[in-house]
C-alpha cells in the first residue's frame, strides 16, 4: 500500500480558523438582530399609527353620535338629571339648554352670566348596562363624571350650545373623546393628549327650529266653512294692538252671532274686526292648513316633535299625561273629542292640538294654545266657563251651543311660532379630530 501521508496541522492553526468562524457567525447574528430591531421598530410605529387612527375614529363617531343624541332629546319628552324621560316634573331639553326667547327666536345657548362656557351635558358608553351613562344637570351645576371601564377604550361625548347666525338657529358642539371622562379631552394640548394616548373630535352642527305654527292667525277664530251659534253664543275676545283687534274670519257665513259677546280694541267697530265670505279661505282645506301651519296635513304629521295620540273616547286625559311628560304638539286621529274639564297648557307654555278629521269639545274645556281640525268642530257647553286662550283653526264648518269663549293671546302665538316646534339638522357643519 503506497501513498504519502499529509503532515499534521498545528493545533494553533485549527483554533484560529474556529475563532474566525465564530466572529463571522456573531457578526451575522448582530446584523440579523439589528434588522429585527429595525423591523420591530417599524412595526411598533405602524401599530401606534393604527392605534391613533382607531382612537380618532372612535372619538369622531362619539361626537357624531352626540349630535344625533341631542337632536333626539330636543324633539323628545321632558328629562331628569340623568337625561332619562320623566313623566312628571321633568324639563324639556330645549328649554334647559337652548333657552329660546319667544319674542324673537334668539337662542341664548348653554352659557350663563358668571359661569365659564364649557360642556353642559355629557355621556359615556356604559357597556355593562348596554347603554350610555349621562348627566343633564342644570347649567353651571355639572361636574366631571367618574371613569367607566378602566383600561378599555370607552368613548364619551360632551355637548354645549350657542346661538346661531339668526333667530331660530342654534349651534351644537359635540366633543367626542376616546376616554370615558370627556373632560380629559377638553382643553388639553396635542402633546399631553398624545402622552395620555387620547383622541378627541369636535362636531360643529347648526340646528334649526321648524315652528309648530309657521304663521299663527292674528285673531281668535278662523273657519273655512260656515259658523253656527246657538244658546248663549260664542264669545270672541281680542284686545291685542299688534293684531288690530281682529276677531273672526270665515270663508262661508255665520248665524246666531251676538255682538254683546264680542270684545275688541277700544275705538274699533265690530264690522272692522270680523269678516265673512273671505276669498282666501274659499280654497281647498289642505291649502288653508298649509297657509297657517306651513305644510299640508300629510307632511305636518311627520313633524319630529309631534306626539300622535290614539284615544278611546275623550282625549283630554291622554293629552294631559303627555303634556306633563314634556310634549307640546299633539296629533289626534278623528273623529276625536276633548272634555273632562281638564286644564291643558298655559299661556307661556301652550299646546298645539291638531285633529285629522272632526273634533268635538264638550263641558268646561280650558285650553291654552291652538286647536286645529281639518274637519268640522262641534263645541257645546251647558254651564260654567268653556275657554280657549289662543286661536282656533277649522278646516270645515263649526257649530257652538251654550257659552263658549275664545280669547286671543299674542303670547300663545309667539310661543308656538318662535319657541315650540321640531329641530332639524342644517346641511353643512364640520368635524375636527385630534389623535
Amino acid at each position: 500500500m503506497s501513498g504519502r501521508l499529509r503532515p499534521l496541522q498545528a493545533a494553533g492553526t485549527v483554533r484560529q480558523r474556529g475563532a474566525a468562524t465564530l466572529v463571522v457567525v456573531m457578526m451575522l447574528f448582530l446584523v440579523m438582530a439589528l434588522l429585527a430591531a429595525y423591523a420591530n421598530r417599524g412595526l411598533l410605529f405602524e401599530q401606534r399609527i393604527a392605534s391613533g387612527f382607531a382612537r380618532a375614529a372612535l372619538a369622531q363617531e362619539a361626537a357624531e353620535g352626540g349630535v344625533e343624541w341631542a337632536l333626539a332629546l330636543l324633539n323628545g319628552p321632558a328629562i331628569d338629571e340623568n337625561c332619562q324621560p320623566k313623566d312628571v316634573g321633568g324639563q324639556r331639553f330645549a328649554d334647559k339648554y337652548l333657552r329660546i326667547n319667544p319674542s324673537d327666536r334668539t337662542v341664548l345657548g348653554s352659557s350663563i352670566p358668571g359661569v365659564s362656557k364649557g360642556i353642559a351635558v355629557d355621556c359615556a358608553r356604559d357597556a355593562a348596562n348596554q347603554g350610555w351613562a349621562c348627566q343633564c344637570k342644570d347649567l353651571g351645576a355639572r361636574t366631571a363624571p367618574a371613569a367607566i371601564g378602566a383600561g378599555a377604550l370607552t368613548p364619551s361625548f360632551g355637548l354645549w350650545f350657542d346661538r346661531g347666525a339668526r333667530g331660530g338657529l342654534a349651534m351644537a358642539y359635540a366633543l367626542g373623546c376616546s376616554d370615558s371622562v370627556v373632560d380629559r379631552c377638553a382643553g388639553v394640548d396635542d402633546v399631553n393628549r398624545s402622552k395620555n394616548q387620547l383622541a378627541a373630535g369636535t362636531n360643529t352642527t347648526a340646528l334649526a327650529l321648524v315652528s309648530a305654527v309657521r304663521t299663527p292667525p292674528a285673531m281668535p277664530l278662523v273657519v273655512k266653512g260656515n259658523l253656527t251659534m246657538a244658546g248663549a253664543g260664542l264669545g270672541l275676545h281680542n284686545t291685542d294692538p299688534r293684531s288690530g283687534g281682529a276677531l273672526v274670519s270665515i270663508g262661508g257665513t255665520w248665524a246666531g252671532m251676538k255682538d254683546e259677546r264680542l270684545e275688541t280694541l277700544p275705538g274699533s267697530t265690530l264690522d272692522q274686526t270680523r269678516v265673512q265670505g273671505e276669498p282666501t279661505l274659499q280654497v281647498a282645506a289642505e291649502d288653508v292648513f298649509r297657509k297657517f301651519l306651513g305644510a299640508s296635513p300629510s307632511q305636518y304629521a311627520k313633524h319630529p316633535a309631534l306626539r300622535t295620540l290614539t284615544c278611546n273616547g275623550d282625549c283630554a286625559s291622554a293629552i294631559d299625561t303627555a303634556y306633563k311628560a314634556g310634549f307640546r304638539m299633539f296629533w289626534l286621529t278623528g273623529p276625536a273629542s276633548i272634555g273632562d274639564s281638564k286644564v291643558l297648557g298655559t299661556v307661556n307654555d301652550p299646546v298645539l292640538i291638531v285633529t285629522e278629521g272632526d273634533l268635538t269639545l264638550t263641558g268646561q274645556t280650558n285650553i291654552s294654545g291652538m286647536v286645529v281640525t281639518t274637519g268640522h268642530l262641534d263645541w257645546s257647553n251647558a254651564t260654567g266657563l268653556s275657554l280657549i286662550n289662543g286661536m282656533v283653526l277649522v278646516g270645515g264648518s263649526m257649530s257652538t251651543t251654550g257659552p263658549v269663549d275664545i280669547s286671543y293671546q299674542q303670547a300663545v302665538a309667539d310661543q308656538l311660532s318662535n319657541r315650540i316646534g321640531s329641530f332639524v339638522r342644517v346641511p353643512g357643519g364640520w368635524i375636527d379630530t385630534w389623535p
